[in-house]
């Protein structure tokens, strides 16, 4: 086991690998395996946090963001986690990629306390008369400009469109697809509303001005669309990552996400 929890320790590790400079705060990094990698971006600062690999060759990719992660992630496996620019985390959001699947996570998004996202059940379960496993794991995509309220709880397979808006509390049955631009609610998950979008201003610090000066918001830049040649395949990308070592999804994220500034890549 190979731990981190500061700066001057990530040059000490042997079998895995933290690439980039992190700010490392009240932050602990554990690796249970080898050929582990956390990687960070620039201005990437980690507080709070609890960050643990275990099993081998798992990817932890966290992008360039103005705010701080406070994350409690677990990967396990050939798992791998990417994290877009720019998302706004209240602490303490769980992630859990396991069973060597994949959480990916678009730009811009606005993640609540106690938000958990998850790949997988605790446990197998089996059919009574066939005796086939009838809960398999499956990674979870989640768009650009995402809301999560407060305790959403996300389950294995589930995909996210850019721009849609889930609940406090909300729980999204494993496999089921959000679309973009949709306000989602409920235990199981239901659609409030259709064609809305939302901004990232707080409006319980509004005064009487300020509430007046937000009835309207003029602007299609939170709008997405489902466009073929510029919405990416989800599926396809899911089974091409499961075939690529640890580098190559590097190599594979940097082009496809970081690199790829379309506004509708991640609509549903």
């Amino acid at each position: 086991m190979e731990t981190v929890a500061n700066e001057n320790e990530i040059q000490n590790l042997q079998n895995n690998k933290i690439l980039g400079e992190p700010s490392l705060k009240n932050t602990k990094i554990n690796f249970i395996g080898y050929g582990n990698v956390l990687y960070c971006e620039n201005n990437v600062k980690i507080t709070g946090s609890s960050i643990n690999f275990k099993g081998n060759n798992s990817l932890i990719y966290l992008s360039n963001s103005k705010h701080n992660y406070a994350l409690n992630i677990q990967v396990i496996h050939n798992s791998l986690v990417y994290i877009g620019k720019d998302n706004n985390i209240i602490p303490t959001v769980s992630i859990n990629a396991q069973e060597h699947k994949n959480v990916i996570i678009g730009d811009d998004g606005s993640f609540l306390s106690n938000v958990s996202i998850r790949t997988t059940d605790a446990h197998s379960i089996y059919n009574l008369h066939t005796k086939k496993r009838v809960n398999f794991s499956n990674s979870v995509f989640i768009g650009d400009h995402v809301f999560l309220g407060h305790n959403a709880y996300i389950e294995k397979g589930v995909k996210i469109g850019s721009g849609a808006i889930v609940e406090n509390n909300a729980h999204v049955n494993s496999n089921v697809s959000l679309s973009s631009n949709t306000l989602f609610g409920g235990n199981p998950i239901k659609i409030l509303e259709k064609d809305v979008f939302f901004i990232k201003d707080y409006p319980a610090s509004f005064n009487a001005e300020s509430t007046k000066d937000s009835t309207d918001y003029i602007s299609d830049v939170y709008s997405y669309n489902n466009t073929p040649g510029e919405s990416l395949d989800l599926d396809k990308i899911d089974s091409m990552l499961s075939n690529f070592s640890v580098d190559e999804k590097i190599d594979f994220i940097q082009k496809l996400f970081v690199q790829n500034k379309r506004n509708n890549r991640f609509s549903l």
